[in-house]
């Protein structure tokens, strides 16, 4: 008989996330031995074009899927809503399945799996991703100056202490966050309770040596030196100093062009609007699913990405760090965050800037240059760092040992 658990999500498993991020482990997870019902959040608009993307994915397998709808328009009250009806259908689930685990992704999920353990000492697990609270302040989403988003900081960080209390197992995405929650709390038996596990991909899937379909883009050209970004805009990613980075580098390599596959068209239209109106010969743009994403990083001859430094970015493993290895591109990005300086020390990933500033700018192109004159196995980071499989074994590891 397979042991039943409960995995709670406000990510959507039809966001690209949760394509990348979730069901990849779920499937995993199921296929030894585990029936997994998965409870998440899901935007009307994403339903309509990926909700039979995802069917097709589970067919067969001993998941269900229950899901409530989810605007993203509303503001931070309007989560608690959310969350109420997550917990009712929680409630009403466990009562029909009877669960022996519960497993939360993030702070909000957590607040169900905490209720959970507290009421009927069902086990569950803090997969905590970062310190989701820090995150919002240093995102600017949440300002402290303003009395409840301070409040709302206050409260989550609180209940951050009773999760790391209380959980029965914790998942940090960096050993630089496992360290600061040693740090933080100091009388919990953090390293016994955590593993590591970084933002994995299917390295299959994102795979150089495969055939992929032909993608035509009428401003670039077989003789472009082509930087590719892949991902959202604005928040924590920073296309103001990715650009003025790709413009100081055009004056070394005057073939130089960046393709940027984003569903944000209009967030990077309104930093575009910046800039001469002759950047568009320099800068192309696309939309992909996240199955043809392989197919635009196979055209470029690296990755770029600048995420927004700040404390919580310690426990931050970008999910494009696996897929950009993974298709053998070396990345060029900054330091500081999660565990990029270890990866990069050790495994020669790319290019490392200190600060955003045309100096860096410029050491780091001559770096760049360098570094592709060698002959680099940088898919090999990702098959020993960062392989969706590996992930599987150290969650159901996980799974076994609480349940047994």
């Amino acid at each position: 008989m397979h042991k039943k658990t409960l995995y709670i999500t406000f990510d959507g498993l039809t966001d690209p996330l949760g394509q990348s991020q979730i069901l990849p482990y779920i499937i995993g997870i199921v296929n030894n031995g585990f029936d997994i019902t998965i409870l998440s959040c899901e935007k009307t608009e994403r339903l309509k074009t990926e909700k039979n993307a995802v069917l097709e994915l589970i067919k067969g397998t001993s998941i269900t899927w229950q899901y409530i709808i989810y605007d993203e328009g509303g503001g931070s009250l309007s989560r608690f809503l959310y969350l109420k009806k997550l917990n009712a259908l929680a409630k009403k689930l466990h009562k029909q399945n009877n669960f022996q685990l519960i497993h939360c992704r993030s702070y909000l999920a957590s607040l169900i799996g905490l209720k959970f353990k507290l009421k009927f000492n069902i086990p569950f697990i803090f997969d905590m991703r970062g310190f989701w609270a820090n995150e919002r302040i240093d995102g600017g989403i949440w300002k402290k100056e303003k009395l409840i988003h301070n409040a709302f900081f206050k409260y989550f960080k609180k209940k951050e202490q009773l999760f790391i209390t209380h959980t029965d197992a914790i998942v940090s995405l960096t050993n630089n966050g496992v360290n600061e929650l040693i740090k933080l709390y100091p009388q919990t038996n953090i390293k016994q309770k955590t593993t590591v596990i970084p933002c994995c991909t299917n390295t299959d899937l994102f795979n150089p040596n495969k055939s992929f379909k032909a993608i035509s883009l009428p401003t670039l050209s077989a003789n472009d030196h082509l930087l590719i970004y892949t991902g959202s805009i604005g928040t924590w990613y920073f296309t103001k100093e990715m650009i003025d980075c790709l413009l100081v580098w055009k004056i070394f390599i005057p073939n130089l062009k960046l393709l940027i596959v984003t569903k944000d068209a209009n967030a990077l239209n309104d930093i575009l609007k910046n800039y001469p109106l002759d950047i568009s010969s320099t800068i192309a743009t696309a939309s992909s699913s996240y199955k043809d994403i392989p197919a635009y990083l196979n055209l470029a001859k690296a990755a770029i990405f600048f995420i927004k430094p700040s404390y919580s970015k310690i426990a931050s493993s970008p999910t494009k760090m696996a897929e950009c290895w993974a298709m053998n591109l070396p990345i060029i990005t900054n330091s500081g965050i999660g565990d990029n300086d270890l990866y990069f020390k050790n495994n020669e990933g790319g290019i490392l800037i200190e600060n955003f500033t045309k100096q860096d700018y410029e050491k780091a192109c001559k770096s760049y240059l360098q570094l592709i004159s060698q002959k680099n196995n940088y898919r090999k980071i990702a098959l020993t760092n960062f392989d969706t499989k590996d992930a599987i074994i150290k969650y159901t590891k996980i799974y076994k040992t609480i349940i047994n």
